[in-house]
């Protein structure tokens, strides 16, 4: 039986009660060298309302711990091969979707050197009535280890891992289906019944967003008001499960150790299939999805589990980790619900961007440039950017630490309209009224940061501007203290002669150091709404809430 359909709790009065508005303005024009996309778009504030903090409340904790090892959510039912388990959706195009899941158990042991291999072929029976899966897809099964003999500690090969594509899908269909194993000699290991809806390509549209997640009980919190509000879709902003935090499943990883528990990667992918094997996830890579191996392979956890469609829209047949002869291997792509939006996903973390910087000749840069220009926005009216570390922020933790890519890529966000862009690792919210170079700019997006999924390192409560001591990075930005190794690139930009803000900003709408998660919905062509939702036990608590609307604006005015 699949699982049963989530409804939400609040009412439509109580989150109106909270709304304020942002305009979102566009308008047709003739193609120009200006505009290739042939749509112009402009944002503006109404009400242009007086930049507003919410301090934390000191009555609760900053964080709390990982979910007990014990706890049946995070818990493998059955050992061996036969039960499916760890199943999630990943958004692929309008009318496909791809079926992941694990089985076989994972190992932890010295001088592992081999994966694991499959015992038989990767199946999805599904089909339109769930009492008859009349329909199959037969995909590919994937392995790999982390080998940390040279440093002495336990590695770890992973369970199988199994993807299956299915195609040719109808938007707006529920879907039954059952990931299976069959054998050589005719047998077939099949698990329970589950089911999903792609949206359809109209609107409206509910989207959930959240990032920085990982495994807590205050993950949990955030799990179960997320699924309460049925969203179509999901958007993680990266930071997964922090694998990289821990030496075992009770351990935190000591200072100036390089390992990544890798378990969490199972345990984390059990606690969220509840969600995900119902709502199809599009999700981008953060810092804690690098896991350098020894060998100096990155992102290898990352890249085998949530493969994305980066060079095609057919099944994945091949699974890497990220090297320095191939340094974006499944960190950018784009989706699409033609139609309705346009989600782009891209990352900073690359090697490629670790030792050389953000440059116009790097293979990210180049694709994105020709996948903006190549997006029609008479067909796509919704374009929104997904980039983990945050491009404007007023928390002390992580300031400025994204700068170098700003300026590198936030022209071809004005150029080219994005509407919105996305962003988590400050574990905190904050939303960014419409900005260009950081000034209110009714030609940029609205920019917001939701690193708050709940994750073990707990709230960012401090705002540059009020904390105390002053970080000395303030008075001395040259020292490039405030940039870390995995990010370590130093672009210093100054407002009003200062590096570090004395006061929020006028562009910083809300902010708020809290764990919870958003909603975007798109209700029609011009209009959509973005509510962010804070944790506070037992109930909702929507702290934030803005119309968006796109109209008409005058041509040539941006870009």
């Amino acid at each position: 039986r699949g699982p049963a359909k989530l409804q939400p709790i609040l009412p439509l009065a109580m989150l109106l009660a909270v709304s304020c508005h942002v305009a979102i303005a566009s308008t047709e024009r003739p193609f120009s060298r200006r505009s290739l996309a042939g749509r112009t778009l402009s944002v503006s504030i109404d009400p242009n309302t007086t930049p507003k903090t919410v301090p934390f409340d000191s009555s609760l904790r900053v964080g709390s711990p990982d979910i007990s090892p014990d706890d049946y959510r995070i818990v493998k039912e059955r050992p061996g091969c036969d039960a499916p388990e760890q199943i999630h959706l990943t958004y692929w195009t309008s009318t496909s979707v791809l079926v992941s899941w694990a089985t076989c158990d994972a190992k932890v042991a010295q001088h592992i050197t081999k994966p694991q291999t499959a015992k038989g072929n990767t199946i999805v029976l599904y089909g339109k009535d769930s009492n008859k899966l009349d329909k199959s897809a037969v995909g590919i099964a994937a392995g790999y280890v982390y080998n940390y003999s040279a440093i002495r500690e336990p590695s770890y090969a992973s369970p199988v891992l199994h993807h299956v594509l299915l195609e040719d899908l109808e938007p707006g269909t529920t879907y039954y289906y059952s990931p299976a194993t069959s054998s050589d000699d005719g047998g077939m290991g099949q698990s329970q019944v589950y089911n999903f809806t792609l949206p359809k390509a109209s609107f409206p549209v509910n989207i959930g967003v959240m990032a920085d997640p990982g495994q807590t009980y205050n993950t949990s919190v955030m799990l179960d008001h997320l699924r309460a509000t049925n969203p179509e879709l999901v958007l993680l902003v990266g930071d997964f499960t922090y694998a990289d935090e821990w030496l075992t499943l009770e351990t935190r990883l000591p200072d100036g150790l390089k390992y990544t528990y890798q378990p969490k990667w199972d345990t984390w992918s059990r606690l969220f299939q509840p969600l995900l094997s119902h709502v199809p996830v599009i999700h981008t890579n953060g810092n804690h999805e690098i896991e350098q191996q020894p060998s100096g392979v990155r992102n290898t956890a990352y890249n085998y589990r949530f493969p994305t469609p980066q060079k095609s829209s057919e099944a994945p047949t091949t699974f890497t980790g990220t090297t320095k002869s191939n340094p974006y291997t499944n960190l950018y792509y784009s989706v699409e619900l033609p139609g309705v939006f346009k989600s782009i996903s891209l990352t900073s973390y690359s090697i490629d961007q670790k030792e050389n910087g953000f440059n116009k000749e790097q293979e990210q840069y180049k694709w994105l440039e020709q996948e903006l220009k190549n997006t029609d926005r008479t067909k796509t009216p919704w374009l929104v950017v997904l980039v983990h570390a945050p491009w404007y922020n007023t928390y002390a933790t992580h300031f400025k630490e994204n700068e170098c890519m700003r300026q590198m890529y936030e022209w071809l966000m004005i150029k080219y309209n994005v509407d919105m862009m996305l962003f988590g690792h400050v574990h905190a919210y904050e939303r960014v009224k419409p900005i260009n170079n950081y000034k209110v700019d009714e030609c940029g997006p609205v920019h917001i940061t939701i690193g708050d999924g709940g994750n073990v390192e707990g709230t960012y409560k401090d705002f540059i501007d009020t904390v105390n001591p002053r970080p000395a990075y303030c008075d001395n930005p040259n020292s490039g203290k405030q940039f870390p190794s995995y990010q370590p690139q130093k672009c210093l930009t100054y407002q009003d002669g200062q590096y570090c803000f004395k006061q929020q900003p006028d562009w910083s709408a809300y902010r708020e150091p809290s764990f919870g998660h958003g909603n975007l919905e798109l209700m029609n062509a011009t209009h959509a709404k973005w509510t962010w939702t804070k944790n506070q036990w037992p109930a909702f608590n929507v702290a934030d809430e803005v119309i968006i609307v796109r109209k008409d604006k005058e041509v040539g005015s941006c870009g």
